[in-house]
């Protein structure tokens, strides 16, 4: 883990007083290290400068409303680190979607007609495709018909990947009733990416 930076109030307010200070590198050289070095031990899968560069896009934003009062609010770099892992979460949950998707999506083209496959533009096709299967997802997720509890157990398991027999204790139910919403949302989903490739054609 890297040296925890001590934290300099004259910069802090500098930098929340001018979102365009030339301080920003100062403190980028001050804090990017402990940064990675956080994202390196919780977050290793997910890549860390793209998260760094979220966490400080949200910082210039934040600054202006932060007040520094360690005694109360805690020190500094915590409250940096609490937003470092926000966006890693963030980043997390994208990734899992985009898993998901990339998992239904291989599905989807091995039982596409041969002739459409012959036919469709590769790129183009992929590229719709993709955007098919990201509406699907948002419209399964947003859809009230399902249960509010029964959406976040598939999303624990199947967004986040979380173990099955994490989420059912989680959530006081049984592995296989996770099981069971699983395989029954994601046969939902294809049913959604079904009805819209059909659309298009």
């Amino acid at each position: 883990m890297a040296t925890i930076p001590k934290t300099s109030v004259t910069l802090l307010k500098d930098l929340s007083d001018d979102a365009t200070s030339v301080r920003w590198t100062e403190f980028h050289n001050k804090y990017a290290e402990p940064m990675r070095a956080f994202m390196r031990a919780n977050y290793p899968t997910i890549e860390a400068d793209d998260v760094l560069q979220e966490a400080f896009v949200a910082l210039v934003n934040c600054l202006p409303r932060y007040q520094y009062v360690p005694d109360e609010h805690g020190h500094f770099h915590n409250y940096l680190l609490g937003i470092v892992k926000h966006k890693a979460e963030d980043a997390r949950r994208r990734q899992a979607k985009e898993a998901v998707i990339k998992t239904a999506l291989a599905e989807e083209e091995a039982t596409r007609p041969a002739t459409f496959q012959q036919t469709a533009d590769h790129e183009e096709d992929e590229a719709w495709g993709k955007s098919v299967m990201e509406a699907a997802l948002d419209q399964l997720l947003a859809d009230d018909s399902i249960s509010a509890a029964t959406r976040e157990v598939f999303r624990h398991v199947a967004l986040m990947h979380e173990k099955p027999a994490d989420v059912a204790r989680a959530f006081g139910i049984t592995r296989n009733n996770v099981d069971q919403i699983k395989a029954r949302l994601i046969a939902r989903l294809k049913d959604l990416v079904r009805d819209m490739s059909a659309a298009r054609c």
